[in-house]
């Protein structure tokens, strides 16, 4: 299943060796945090949005986005107009909080975060300017914890503060209700599986190498204590696939499965023993799909590498990837049991 190891690649494996094991899970830590870097647009080098919509809070909609680097956004111009500001522009929010009486109640590490604006790309249109969704909340205790300071011109904003707290409380249990029971997962299920077609190939095509290095084999003799017999060989014992799927497909671009589902789709089980035609790497994307695979892939071994034992292994790896710990209900059982 791979290619004879290069020199190179022994090389850097001695070093890495050679690092001591604490520098060695920071490289690890490192690698894995580089899997939420922002997508940059290529022409102005902003993060972009990868979704967007439109929130209501009480009778007001204000627009929302999420980034690549999942961080969730309200626009500077939302900001105003969930205040209910006369001017909904940008310009507006800051000139308000920055008055004399409502400024002296703004705690300075906030004012610290609305100096310090986003500027992101939206998926339609020219730069915009938000702010962390969590801002908006902060903004509102403030103003609630200093209501008592306020102009008589000021009030409203203390009432529309407590109707987006009271809104969001709402919406926030909904939310932890969803996440307790397991139905917001059903939601990002059916989520993937649209916004990663990009991740599959439209047809398969058949591939001379293959796509797993002798690095990640090594890694797996080394954590279930065995022995490689033929350095050169292929053939490996057959639950390392399942170490394969649970750990580098299932979690693979934060997908949580959905991802190996539409391969499964493609390349589905057709011998008796449970195998099948094809590999499932070979129906990555070019473009998308296998550089992702890639990434994560050595991620996973960065962390094995750091790491002695089975359950330093898992430790380390639900640390990097919380995401993908199996919740109450998961077929996902531990590959490290007896």
């Amino acid at each position: 299943m791979a290619s004879r190891k290069s020199p190179q690649s022994l090389g850097g494996k001695a070093r890495a060796d050679k690092l001591p094991a604490d520098l060695r899970a920071e490289i690890a830590r490192n690698a894995a945090l580089a899997r939420h870097a922002p997508k940059l647009d290529p022409d102005t080098g902003l993060p972009m949005a990868r979704s967007e919509g439109v929130l209501p809070i009480g009778d007001v909609n204000i627009d929302v986005y999420v980034l690549w680097d999942r961080r969730r956004l309200v626009s500077k111009r939302a900001m105003a107009k969930a205040l209910g500001l006369k001017s909904e522009g940008g310009n507006a929010f800051l000139k308000t909080l920055s008055g004399k009486t409502i400024g002296s109640i703004i705690p300075e590490e906030l004012w610290e975060k609305i100096n310090n604006h986003i500027e992101f790309k939206p998926l339609i249109g020219d730069p915009g300017h938000g702010y962390e969704a969590t801002v908006l909340i902060e903004v509102c205790d403030a103003l609630i914890e200093g209501r008592d300071k306020l102009l008589p011109s000021q009030k409203f904003l203390a009432r529309q503060a407590e109707i987006i707290m009271r809104s969001a409380a709402k919406i926030g249990i909904i939310a932890l209700i969803d996440e307790a029971t397991g139905f917001i997962e059903d939601k990002r299920r059916e989520e993937y599986r649209a916004l990663w077609q990009e991740f599959i190939r439209d047809e398969f095509r058949q591939w001379e190498e293959a796509e797993f290095p002798d690095d990640i084999f090594d890694m797996m003799y080394k954590l279930y204590g065995l022995k490689r017999i033929n350095p050169n060989s292929t053939r490996h014992p057959r639950f390392f696939s399942k170490f394969l799927r649970k750990y580098i497909y299932v979690p693979l671009a934060n997908s949580n499965g959905a991802i190996l589902e539409q391969l499964e789709e493609k390349n589905p089980v057709v011998y008796a023993n449970g195998g099948r035609r094809f590999k499932l790497f070979q129906f990555l994307s070019d473009e998308v799909g296998l550089p992702a695979l890639r990434q994560h892939m050595w991620q996973v071994v960065g962390i094995g590498r750091s790491v002695k034992t089975k359950e330093q292994f898992e430790r380390s790896f639900y640390s990097a990837f919380p995401e993908a710990i199996p919740r109450k209900g998961d077929d996902q059982l531990s590959l490290f049991d007896d």
